[in-house]
Formats: structure tokens, C-alpha cells, sequence
């Protein structure tokens, strides 16, 4: 099942949800009326659109959790711009880091944009690129992440940044639906990702976690089916599968010779793929804290459910252990 299949479903789930989020989102804000002005002074001052809040004026935040990581792209993208172009700056650049102005998220965008086809050209960008996308504030402010990052992969050496490059969370490197299936999740107070974030290869890691999750644990579970995927807790009730011996022992390849420790009898786990090597009975599991190989006779997953599963060496991810039981856990 797609990413976006799994994403529609979750979201359609919780729609009735989002009315009461938009109505408090709405809600006016008060504003201070000017003091009188002497006659023969104008009673309007207009401000420059660099200047900045006096410390003691208390400035409304209108970009809510977004503020940061706009400021921060902010100051990465001029990071970005120095180490290329020194002082100068292309032309179009509006260099705005106005936290008063509604506008600020599409001017940062476009002075990207503008860094972009100075330092790559008009019709390059690098793969992947989101680009300019009308949305929410969030989603505007994470595409941009994204893009920054790519471009400074494209332009620096690599896993270089400049001094005082800020960055962002590594899930704003990933694909959109990844992202918007991750946060869902989270949000929803569901799922708690143990996708290694320093992996080179995290976003395999959190895309392959999160729709495992959310196959096994919500679009198959009856009980959201019957009451709706938030309307309960997923792990109330037993999980799908399980380790059902004490003798468990857990390796970190199909090979079974690095050792990583036994994993508690009962422990829940979500098979995600199976060695195809003849004679192999390991399986790929994942649970709290590892993702590890395990002989599948050692959990409730039937010999049909386990050779149903993907071969584990096509599907990109790094098997590690950092639950309590694992060796040096």
C-alpha cells in the first residue's frame, strides 16, 4: 500500500476533527490604537519593511510553531548566499525577515527561487525539489527546509554547511507525504518513531516505519475500523505479532552472526521483510527501540505470512538495537 493511499485514509478519518482547530486559528487579535498626534504632524508613519519590533513593544506571532524554523531558513539561505556570492546579492532579492508581515514565509520562498536560478540556472534545479506550492503557513515553511537543503547539497562540498548554519529536523528532508504521514501519526498521538534521525538513510527508515505502523496497527485494526484510527489507543490490545519464546535471539544480519541480544518473550513486533537466502528462516522485525532479524518460528507469524514478506536486502534500511535488552542497550 502507497504513502499517499495510507494518507488519504488517515486523513479522511479524522476530518470532523478539524473544524474546531480552524474556527481557533480565526479568533482576531487586538491592536492598540495610535496616540494622537500634534497638529499639523501626519497621523500616519510609514515603516520601512526592515524595521524591527522596539524590545519593549509586544509583537503578535503569526506564524506559531513556524516562526523558528523561518527564521532559522532565513538566516541559512543568507549563509547560503555569502558563501557563493560574497556581499552581493542577485537581483529581486528582498532579504525580508519581517516577523509582522503575513507575507514573510512567500518572500523567503522567493528569494530562494532567486538564489537558485543565480547559482543553478533557470530550468535546473536539483532532484527532488518541491518548489513553490500554495499551502498552509507549516507546510510553505517545511518545503522550504526541504529545498535549502537540498540546494546546499547541490552547491557545497559534501556534508558541508557553513559556521552557524542553524538546519532543521530530519523529517523536513524527507518526501511530503512521509512528512505529512509522520507528523499525522504523531499528532494524532498514535506513534512514536524510532527511525535513527543521524542515519543517511533516515527517510527510508521513517517511511518504511510509519506505513507498517499504520497498516498493521490502524487500517487493519477492527477496533479503528469500528470507532475511527484516532478514536482509540492502539496498543490497549495486544499487537499482531509477537515473540512467543524466551529464547528469542536477535541479530542485526539475515546471517545470524552479529549477535545483538534475546528479545523478551511477549515483546510486540511488525515483521517488514524476510531473508530470501535458501534455507534462512530470519525474518525483519521491528519494534520499540530495533529493528533487528529474528528466526520468524520465534514469533505467532505463520510460514505463509512470512514468505509473503518482501525480501529484506531491497527495502534500504539498517537494522540496529537500542531497547533495553539489546547487548550494551
Amino acid at each position: 500500500m502507497s504513502v499517499f493511499l495510507i494518507l488519504l485514509a488517515c486523513l479522511l478519518a479524522i476530518t470532523w476533527l478539524q473544524a474546531p482547530l480552524a474556527m481557533a486559528q480565526t479568533e482576531p487579535q487586538t491592536t492598540e490604537e495610535p496616540p494622537a498626534q500634534p497638529v499639523g504632524e501626519p497621523t500616519l508613519t510609514p515603516i520601512p519593511p526592515s524595521s524591527q519590533p522596539s524590545p519593549t513593544e509586544e509583537t503578535p506571532n503569526l506564524f506559531g510553531n513556524s516562526l523558528t524554523v523561518l527564521i532559522n531558513a532565513r538566516n541559512d539561505l543568507e549563509l547560503l548566499a555569502t558563501s557563493e556570492l560574497g556581499r552581493d546579492r542577485p537581483e529581486g532579492w528582498n532579504g525580508s525577515l519581517d516577523i509582522n508581515d503575513p507575507q514573510l514565509p512567500l518572500l523567503i520562498r522567493l528569494d530562494l527561487e532567486v538564489l537558485a536560478r543565480t547559482l543553478l540556472g533557470s530550468d535546473s534545479r536539483p532532484e527532488g525539489w518541491f518548489g513553490a506550492i500554495p499551502s498552509s503557513v507549516d507546510a510553505i515553511t517545511r518545503d522550504i527546509r526541504h529545498d535549502l537543503e537540498l540546494l546546499a547539497d547541490e552547491i557545497l562540498p559534501p556534508d558541508f554547511r557553513p559556521p552557524g548554519w542553524s538546519g532543521g529536523e530530519p523529517l523536513m528532508r524527507c518526501d511530503r507525504s512521509v512528512q505529512t504521514l509522520v507528523q499525522l501519526l504523531i499528532q494524532g498521538g498514535v506513534f512514536s518513531p524510532s527511525a535513527d534521525p543521524a542515519a543517511p538513510d533516515y527517510c527510508q527508515q521513517i517511511e518504511l516505519e510509519a506505513t507498517r505502523f499504520a497498516e498493521v496497527n490502524l487500517l487493519s485494526n477492527p477496533k479503528a475500523q469500528e470507532f475511527g484510527i484516532f478514536a482509540f489507543d492502539p496498543f490497549a490490545t495486544p499487537p499482531a505479532y509477537s515473540v512467543v519464546t524466551d529464547f528469542a535471539v536477535a541479530f542485526l544480519d539475515r546471517s545470524a552472526i552479529n549477535q545483538v541480544g534475546v528479545i523478551p518473550n511477549g515483546t510486540g513486533i511488525t515483521p517488514i521483510g524476510r531473508s530470501y537466502a535458501e534455507f534462512s528462516k530470519m525474518t525483519l522485525v521491528q519494534g520499540d527501540g530495533f529493528l533487528v532479524f529474528v528466526d520468524y518460528r520465534d514469533t505467532n507469524l505463520s510460514e505463509d505470512e512470512w514468505r509473503d514478506l518482501p525480501n529484506a536486502d531491497t527495502l534500504g534500511v539498517e537494522p540496529f538495537c537500542g531497547a533495553e535488552w539489546c547487548l550494551g542497550g
